[in-house]
């Protein structure tokens, strides 16, 4: 493992992307964009061979919206922006479509382990041979709508986060950790649940 990124600071984000791009971009998709170019900056790799996201609800913001539009317009309504930024996969496509990463890109969208899931697929191929680097994101967000209407949404038990892991077998003198394993554990009648086992280097 060659970077941990979590939250870039607001501050920082005319740093990797132009205010014109930004402006057209929800705040997960801001956040999530820099926080996964940071990552890449620490680890110097610029094109990893996947983008893995896990979100348990994907861009909030833009799915209400949807939602609020249908609701009050009905389907006909024309609202292909706020459609397409709703889907789980939005911010993985975006990662890659700006940095021009034409390689496997993947999202799991699995309650409050979906990143552990994007984790596991990540380290399982890297274990294979399958890739040599990997990054894997953690993507949500609780919108001010989602507080005050709780019953819409059922228990929002994830995390507001941005978060974005770079994965290397050959991580050199920029490693921070070995990861060990990933498990992701069933037990029936109980939530599925996750486990990371990593040593620092």
């Amino acid at each position: 493992m060659t970077a941990i990124v979590k939250d870039v600071p607001a501050e920082e984000y005319n740093r990797y992307l132009p205010p014109m791009k930004a402006r057209r971009m929800g705040k997960l998709q801001k956040r999530a964009l820099v926080t996964a170019l940071k990552a890449m900056e620490i680890s110097g790799i610029e094109h990893p061979d996947a983008i893995l996201n896990g979100t348990a609800m994907g861009c909030m913001e833009h799915s209400v919206q949807l939602l609020k539009g249908l609701e009050q317009e009905g389907e006909a309504v024309n609202m292909p922006t706020a459609f397409m930024q709703s889907t789980h996969n939005t911010v993985a496509s975006l990662i890659a479509i700006h940095t021009c990463n034409h390689g496997y890109n993947n999202t799991y969208a699995h309650r409050t382990i979906s990143f552990e899931c994007a984790l596991q697929d990540a380290w399982l191929q890297l274990r294979t041979g399958r890739l040599r680097t990997a990054l894997v994101c953690a993507n949500d967000e609780i919108t001010e709508f989602q507080q005050q209407h709780p019953h819409f949404f059922g228990q929002m038990d994830y995390p507001d986060r941005s978060e974005a892991w770079m994965l290397s077998v050959e991580p050199g003198d920029h490693a921070l950790y070995e990861l060990e394993n990933v498990r992701i554990i069933h037990q029936k009648g109980a939530e599925d649940r996750a486990e990371i086992i990593k040593k620092s280097l």
